[in-house]
């Protein structure tokens, strides 16, 4: 069955690799018992399960880069064309001059098996049309309803760096056809840990908070390449965040804190570039966002703390969105500002945009987007330039 199948997959994961990798005898030993134990617990769940449930999203996204021919200084295979324009940072979805669907495009499918009122698992796969990145394992975890307020989480889940981190691949969850990217993309978007959460009521306003802790590594990462022509694999070790979530009426605030290691290795020769014994690095975030009649507010803003890399950094995103009928109307903004700690060794990067989208409903589930991007890239030495972008979506969950 499905269900069981995911749990042991769960449990096999967990036991750091290939079956052949050796181990000094008493790791194995704690790893053979701790695998023992999770399959005591999950082979009895998956006979008492009494409800699925599934669902699912696909986005159709194509778009183009276009404007004065710019020099830029990503890896040979984005620096094609006169302009660029990252659209996903995390999976390395770039447009150029040349209409394409595969920077974007994706179909994600997800199920929740309900074992009994306290325990449940959670599975999602996303597909997408980028080379190498045909199918992902977004989530993978075991839920534990300790109380009504109070829910443990164990396996594969999304960093919760941003507002939308949850659901950022649901195209049809949002009136724009991508968050800014000059606020949403880092070298890794997942974590493989625990997570605790509490969600309660006070007067008038709905509380959720959230701890975690976990590690995750990315081989032949994505966000590397965009930079890199050698694949890079990146380590985020020792991740420990939290989450505040309030909202009342029309408004909703988030708040994000989130801490961790951080090691870069060359895949191919071994060198390790970046050391993880160096400073940690850090992620603070606020989003503030409104649904005050027919008018939407979104806004997130946060500081990020790359020692180890030689930078900080800020960055801002802010829409103003209006319902009419069937057609939402949305204008914004973003920024994202760099500081080096050495400038010699290097060089920030300075990225703003603006853009201006229109979202039509098809029906209760699905939607058409329009949208013109334009992108001001005014680093000393520029990325992937300055550019305009004009793209067209079509979202739908089911």
């Amino acid at each position: 069955m499905s269900y069981a199948l995911a749990c042991l997959v769960d449990v096999a994961h967990s036991g750091g690799g290939k079956c052949c990798r050796f181990e000094a005898g008493p790791t194995r030993l704690r790893r053979r018992a701790w695998r023992a134990a999770a399959l005591t617990l999950c082979l009895p769940l998956a006979a008492q399960a009494q409800e699925f449930s599934g669902s699912g999203f696909a986005s159709l996204v194509l778009g183009r880069s276009f404007g004065d021919c710019v020099a830029g200084n990503l890896s040979p295979k984005f620096n094609s064309g006169c302009t660029r324009y990252i659209a996903d940072w995390g999976h390395a979805g770039v447009y150029d001059d040349d209409i394409s669907a595969s920077p974007e495009s994706r179909l994600g499918l997800q199920g929740t098996v309900k074992f009994n009122p306290q325990w449940s698992a959670t599975a999602q796969v996303t597909a997408r049309t980028l080379t190498n990145q045909h199918l992902n394992l977004e989530w993978l975890y075991l839920s534990y309803q300790i109380a009504p307020e109070w829910t443990l989480q164990v396996g594969r889940k999304r960093l919760p760096l941003y507002y939308y981190s949850d659901f950022q691949d649901v195209g049809y969850a949002y009136n724009t056809i991508r968050p800014s990217p000059d606020v949403y993309g880092w070298d890794v978007v997942n974590y493989n840990g625990a997570s605790l959460s509490y969600a309660t009521e006070v007067g008038a306003w709905t509380l959720r908070t959230e701890v975690l802790a976990g590690s995750e590594k990315s081989k032949k990462n994505p966000y590397s390449s965009l930079y890199n022509e050698a694949d890079k694999t990146v380590e985020w070790g020792g991740v420990g965040g939290a989450t505040f979530e309030f909202s009342r009426d029309w408004f909703t605030g988030r708040l994000s804190y989130v801490r961790s290691k951080f090691k870069q290795t060359d895949r191919d020769s071994g060198v390790v570039e970046v050391d993880s014994n160096g400073p940690k690095q850090s992620f603070l975030g606020l989003a503030l966002n409104a649904d005050w009649g027919d008018w939407i507010v979104r806004s997130e803003l946060g500081r990020a703390d790359r020692e180890s890399l030689n930078y900080k950094a800020n960055y801002f995103l802010a829409t103003l969105g209006y319902r009419m009928g069937k057609f939402t109307l949305t204008g914004g903004a973003s920024a994202y500002r760099e500081s080096s700690y050495d400038e010699q060794v290097y060089k920030p990067v300075k990225l703003s945009s603006g853009l201006v989208a229109l979202r039509y409903e098809v029906h209760k589930d699905a939607a058409l987007k329009l949208q013109f991007d334009h992108v001001r890239d005014s680093s000393s030495v520029p990325g992937a330039g300055s550019a305009r972008v004009l793209s067209a979506s079509y979202d739908l969950v089911f």
